[in-house]
């Protein structure tokens, strides 16, 4: 065999490793109540925003676990769970009243890992409101905002969409993606930064 033969040839150790390598799965997507479940803001009835019933039935049936935080009390949390959501899909609803006075929305999603037993790396924040994106990324997680306002503070969003249906309605699979590719996005950022050191 020729020398030139020899020294192209690579193995499995001399390869790269794939980008998405470290990239812990998916395995929770948090809600906030407050501004992701339903338009609270608005008068009237509340109904859950649209799509939102077939996402969450998604995520439970790929079994990636949903969870609810809220800065409410928590029979307004759980009342509203129950009217937009149903009974049953939610696996932790964690309020105002679980924080033992501490008043800090980072800290609804902290706690909501906490009682899931992952990091940050393995959820995604559903948000509503710039409020919301600033507290699930101060907490590590990316966050996928949902509004129709232009801001550009939702530039530190993993993805934005306007509502959770449409012609490309959001599932479980359009999650793990928003995920995978925020994750993959920052440890690229990081380590370029390490480089350039």
């Amino acid at each position: 065999m020729p020398a030139d033969t020899l020294r192209r040839r690579t193995f499995w150790w001399d390869r790269a490793r794939p980008v998405d390598a470290d990239v812990a799965p998916l395995r929770a997507v948090i809600f906030d109540a407050d501004a992701a479940l339903a338009d609270v803001g608005r008068d009237g009835d509340l109904v859950p925003r649209a799509g939102l019933i077939d996402l969450v039935m998604n995520l439970f049936v790929a079994g990636i676990w949903v969870g609810v935080v809220s800065a409410r009390e928590r029979t307004w949390a759980e009342t509203l769970v129950r009217q937009l959501v149903g009974e049953g899909l939610v696996a932790t609803i964690v309020t105002a009243d679980d924080l033992d006075g501490a008043d800090s929305d980072v800290e609804l999603y902290r706690l909501a890992l906490w009682e899931f037993g992952i990091t940050p790396q393995s959820a995604l924040a559903v948000e509503g409101s710039a409020r919301g994106l600033r507290a699930a990324t101060a907490a590590g997680l990316p966050a996928l905002l949902v509004t129709s306002d232009a801001d550009s503070e939702f530039s530190r969003a993993a993805a934005v969409r306007s509502g959770y249906d449409g012609a490309d309605p959001l599932l479980a699979a359009g999650c793990r993606e928003v995920h995978r590719r925020w994750w993959i996005a920052r440890k690229r950022l990081l380590s370029c930064g390490a480089a350039s050191r």
